[in-house]
């Protein structure tokens, strides 16, 4: 075998592991964000939490239930928002300002979200 095939071999096997480590990766943050859903939908129909003006969750009040909960959502948020910036050629700021706009609009009726200038508003 020649040093040339051999480069060849050893890059496939780099290539494959890093696409096998993205799916599982994927794939674990996709379950705990749907595991963490009833939790976080709790918070938000209790006036707790919202979604915030940078696509993440935040604290409306004082009151910091569950922050556990919204500390790793928040953080497997950010890995996402932070896949989809590279896979679309551009910043995290960008895809953050996108993904807030969303969920304000997606918000239920009685839930809060964060307008650009930081004010918490009940929709």
């Amino acid at each position: 075998m020649n040093i040339r095939h051999s480069l060849k071999i050893f890059i496939f096997i780099i290539v494959s592991l890093l696409i096998t480590s993205q799916l599982a990766l994927s794939q674990g943050i996709k379950e705990r964000m749907k595991l963490r859903l009833p939790a976080i939908a709790a918070l938000k129909t209790q006036g707790i939490i919202g979604e915030n003006n940078q696509g993440y969750l935040g604290f409306v009040a004082e009151a910091r239930a569950q922050e556990d909960v919204v500390t790793a959502e928040n953080k497997d948020r950010k890995m996402v928002y932070t896949y989809f910036a590279k896979q679309q050629n551009t910043t995290l700021a960008v895809v953050e300002e996108i993904q807030a706009q969303r969920k304000a609009e997606k918000a239920k009726s009685g839930e809060f979200f964060q307008k650009s200038d930081g004010v918490w508003v009940k929709k």
